[in-house]
């Protein structure tokens, strides 16, 4: 059973490490926009707004990187989790 928990974790890690760090990026780059747009003005504005529009399209694809790559390492996961359910369940019937 926990080699079955720790592929689980193991299939979510690498998504969330990735979606956060697009995340975090996102927001940083939202804040930079902001600081163009309402601190610096003038030649700045319309790069603030560019930049933070991009800042907000990274935020906004934070979550569906998550879930397309935990699913693709789920995939990559599944043989292994069928393979030890197979056995877990063999082991129980005997």
């Amino acid at each position: 059973m926990e080699q079955l928990r720790r592929l689980d974790r193991s299939a979510t890690k690498k998504g969330a490490a990735v979606s956060v760090a697009v995340g975090v990026t996102g927001t940083l780059l939202l804040g930079v926009g902001m600081c163009c747009t309402m601190v610096w003005m003038g030649m700045w504005f319309i790069p603030g707004i560019v930049i933070g529009v991009a800042g907000i399209g990274g935020i906004a694809a934070a979550y569906p990187l998550y879930a397309r790559i935990t699913r693709k390492e789920r995939e990559r996961l599944a043989p292994q989790i069928l393979k030890l359910t197979e056995e877990l369940s063999g082991n129980l019937t005997h």
